[in-house]
């Protein structure tokens, strides 16, 4: 039979369902799958009908990077995920969680004889700390067995060369014991900054070089969570390291209010009769214990008026992300912030309660495509033209640029002011792309002055090295 392709993680657990945030998510995977206008699954079937494996066909679990997917799915019984190919996001957590993924559909017929499958084929072809993650079971024993020395973490050796803008960000910021030894070598703006961020052998921020492939442990800069991932993720902490232990540098993460402010205007009678809308509000309150309870700031709802103070990827574009930082949220359109040229990406909720802990995150190094827009763009021409532009191209609809960085550049992207480049980067969650960024510039010195009241030199200053 032929296969779905592109089922999104809206299909396996509708928004509305995400308004749970325990175990009772295995009553509801699937449920809004689609089949012409019919919704077929219904709650509890799924769990009713003893499955252990999930099977579809391209693009499996694109769109929202909420982890509320594959923990209905675990709660349901799925334990294994089998798709011609899986996205990024979905993929990782269903890491971080325990549940196991492949693309060989070779296990379906073996599955069904009752033949015993050994870890091995889950592992193969993954770099040594995704193998142990999936060993252990998941991310947390894997970060509690790593903070006891437990396991081996491999050693980045590329040597020196040009990298990216991602790959420098990246340098910067990997956590890698024993030391990474990529040699000298050009670097994209990417790989730059992961440069910076990942963690050496000595427990010190940042690495010389990176390269494509090389794996390891990145520090953050901010940390950043909305309401419909802050409460599960504080639970699985609370569960895991207590009620009062404190988050590492709570200064460094951010609670945001904005996807449910307005639920209530707009939630259907039906809904409301199921109890969702009394859920959600939990979802709200929680975050505020949480936030309270750790002294973490949340941007909540305004004071004087129905609303929120804004939508979490703007404000940490408008008022906290700075050239050359690696930031990470709980929503997939964290791009966004690239436009001020740092590297900016989703994980999800096992993810953010971890870098709660650890204040890094578990990173592959990605490849990097280069997007050029040469000429003047025409008045009635934007930047959402142009990234519709890109997701018509074979390049993207074929999926050669799923989990890559996309790097803007050229005249008509140099143009473009911070706001405009902010579509690009924002929507390379549609490309199904890592992230997208683009190098910052005098206009992002000058956005950076004039928005926040940065001195000049000193936003010019956090621009250097990543041209």
């Amino acid at each position: 039979p032929k296969l779905r392709d592109d089922i999104s993680t809206d299909e396996i657990t509708p928004a509305h369902i995400c308004f749970f945030f325990d175990e009772t998510l295995g009553e509801f995977p699937y449920t809004g799958l689609k089949c012409g206008a019919e919704l077929p699954i219904k709650r509890g079937e799924v769990k009713k009908g003893g499955f252990v494996a999930a099977v579809s066909g391209k693009r499996r679990g694109k769109g929202s990077s909420r982890e509320q997917s594959p923990y209905a799915e675990m709660s349901a019984g799925i334990k294994l995920v089998i798709a011609e190919n899986i996205e990024r996001i979905y993929k990782q957590n269903c890491q971080n969680l325990g549940v196991l993924t492949s693309t060989d559909f070779a296990l379906i017929d073996k599955i069904r004889a009752g033949e015993e499958i050994p870890l091995s084929e889950f592992t193969a072809g993954e770099d040594d700390i995704t193998r142990q993650v999936i060993e252990y079971g998941g991310l947390f024993p894997f970060n509690v067995a790593r903070m006891q020395g437990k396991v081996f973490l491999p050693p980045i050796a590329t040597a020196k060369r040009p990298m990216t803008i991602a790959e420098k960000i990246f340098a910067r910021h990997m956590l890698v014991l024993p030391p990474i030894k990529t040699g000298k070598h050009p670097m994209t703006i990417s790989e730059k900054i992961f440069a910076r961020h990942m963690i050496n052998e000595r427990t010190e921020v940042g690495v010389p070089y990176v390269k494509p492939g090389d794996t390891g442990f990145a520090r953050t800069d901010l940390r950043f969570s909305h309401e419909y991932v802050t409460p599960m993720a504080s639970i699985f902490y609370e569960h895991y390291m207590g009620k009062d232990a404190p988050v590492n540098d709570k200064a460094s993460i951010l609670f945001f209010r904005d996807h449910l402010t307005f639920l209530d205007d707009v939630i259907s009678e039906e809904k409301k009769k199921m109890g969702l809308l009394d859920l959600a509000t939990q979802l709200k309150l929680k975050q505020v214990e949480f936030a309270k309870a750790q002294g973490i700031k949340l941007h909540g709802e305004l004071r004087d008026r129905k609303g929120a103070e804004g939508i979490c990827h703007s404000l940490m574009t408008e008022t906290y992300a700075l050239p050359g930082q690696l930031n990470v949220g709980s929503d997939s359109h964290t791009p966004h912030l690239g436009a001020v040229g740092c590297m900016a990406f989703g994980i999800g909720t096992t993810d953010v309660f971890n870098s709660w802990i650890t204040k890094d995150v578990r990173v592959k190094v990605p490849e990097s495509v280069k997007v050029i827009i040469r000429g003047k763009r025409r008045p009635n021409v934007t930047a959402k033209d142009f990234i519709l532009a890109l997701l018509a191209m074979d390049y993207v609809r074929s999926g050669k640029a799923l989990a890559k960085v996309m790097e803007y550049s050229g005249e008509a992207i140099e143009a473009l002011g911070v706001d405009e480049r902010a579509t690009m980067t924002n929507m390379a969650a549609e490309i199904g792309g890592f992230t997208g960024i683009v190098a910052p510039d005098e206009k992002v010195v000058e956005f950076l002055h004039e928005r926040r009241g940065i001195d000049r030199n000193e936003a010019r200053q956090l621009t250097t090295g990543l041209a």
